[in-house]
């Protein structure tokens, strides 16, 4: 009897290390929310999808992933709950936040009404327009500087088909879409696809701007704390490893 109760225990003792090594650290993780022209929620892209899986491999770590608007995912971050994915680099924010490697090159592409397009070649056309860009992004230090100065901005609490409706009604004259570097036409193409309910058009609603207005590189980002930022550090060192060896496509980012 005594010989079957050592068994059981022993055979219990074995299993806890077992149990432990599946255990994975769980990291809070926020981007932003972003819907169509039906209210259902945009998948994260396939590349960002294939890094976050790379990532809790190799980290053997498990996200929980949270899409809420920008805004309150930058106030959940400053409060120290979780980090941020998709967060451009400004002189203000590294004040508050430390960043990883990049992520991806991100374009900031300026789309209009088709019927309502003017010039687009640097900021100063941009003068006297009413442009519509995310609650606590950056497009950039250029574009920030002038901001209220040389045009007006309009903030957004969030993304997708809530902006462009605000574009359609001419409240805007312009937006600012955050999207990967790619050419215009394929912008063009997604937005219209994803963002109109009357497939059947043959002509687009939404035009893209051949010229992004700037190409900024995207983060994992969090709030400033030596105690905690070591997760950067980890996640900096595996998209490294993964962009050498392959496993990671490697950051194209144009002059």
């Amino acid at each position: 009897m005594k010989s079957t109760h050592l068994f059981v225990l022993l055979s219990v003792l074995c299993l806890i290390p077992q149990v432990q090594a599946q255990e994975r650290e769980r990291v809070r993780l926020y981007t932003i929310a972003e819907f169509d022209a039906i209210g259902k929620e945009v998948p994260l892209s396939k590349p960002n999808l294939h890094l976050l899986d790379y990532l809790e491999k190799q980290l053997h770590i498990q996200f929980d992933l949270r899409r809420v608007p920008w805004k309150r995912a930058i106030e959940n971050a400053l409060n120290g709950d979780g980090i941020l994915m998709g967060m451009s680099v400004t002189k203000e924010k590294s004040m508050k936040f430390a960043f990883s490697e990049p992520i991806n090159g991100n374009g900031n592409w300026l789309v209009t009404l088709c019927d309502r397009r003017f010039k687009f070649e640097k900021l100063e056309d941009l003068k006297g327009q009413t442009i519509g860009i995310v609650s606590g992004t950056s497009v950039g230090e250029d574009f920030d500087g002038q901001a209220n100065q040389l045009f007006r901005v309009e903030h957004d609490t969030g993304a997708g088909i809530a902006r462009l409706q605000k574009l359609a009604l001419k409240r805007v004259d312009g937006l600012i879409w955050y999207g990967g570097i790619s050419n215009a036409k394929e912008i063009e193409e997604t937005i219209n696809h994803n963002f109109d309910i009357k497939k059947d058009r043959e002509t687009p609603v939404f035009c893209v701007q051949s010229k992004p207005v700037s190409i900024l590189t995207n983060h994992f980002a969090m709030k400033i704390d030596p105690n905690k930022n070591q997760i950067l550090q980890r996640i900096s060192a595996a998209i490294l490893k993964g962009r050498k060896d392959g496993s990671l496509p490697t950051l194209m980012i144009p002059n």
